[in-house]
């Protein structure tokens, strides 16, 4: 059948080369424009074997999936027996110590607030109140701001001329 042209050469050409800066890549198979009938047929049997292996490796990847699934379930049966046989471990004992003293620290802080309150002449210091205590409330009214304009301290109403 027909042929196809050959590939260019790399390297300098007779036109411009400005951004193929580097080798062209190669066509690779270009054979599906000039197979024959029975070439084709012979390139469809080859990939049907390939793919009829392919099925083959996918179910010897079945049998390994359930074999991890039956290592799976050992593991959790292992899982069981070590919580219910075994003592925790020095990690888990101290996390549960922790948990211990946060809590009696908790009561003891009620406690002590429960101590405080009544018993004492004065209040205990409570931020938001007390530094609000002191301080104007600022309003923002746009006469306010006018009559600053022609306060004393404002450049007045007369002209100045330096030069």
């Amino acid at each position: 059948m027909t042929a196809l042209p050959p590939e260019r050469k790399p390297g300098p050409s007779m036109h411009s080369t400005f951004f193929s800066k580097s080798e062209k890549p190669e066509r690779g198979d270009t054979s599906i424009w000039t197979d024959t009938p029975l070439e084709k047929a012979h390139k469809a049997k080859h990939y049907l074997e390939a793919y009829n292996q392919a099925a083959l490796t996918a179910l010897d990847k079945d049998i390994e999936s359930l074999e991890k699934e039956h290592s799976s379930a050992t593991a959790d049966l292992m899982d069981k027996y070590n919580t219910s046989k075994r003592s925790m471990s020095l990690v888990e004992k101290h996390k549960h110590e922790k948990k211990k003293k946060s809590k009696k620290v908790e009561q003891s802080e009620k406690q002590q607030e429960e101590e405080w309150s009544g018993k004492h002449p004065w209040k205990p210091w409570d931020r938001e109140a007390d530094l609000s205590a002191g301080r104007k409330s600022v309003n923002f009214d746009a006469n306010d701001f006018t009559k600053g304009l022609t306060s004393r301290f404002s450049s007045g109403s007369v002209e100045r001329s330096f030069l």
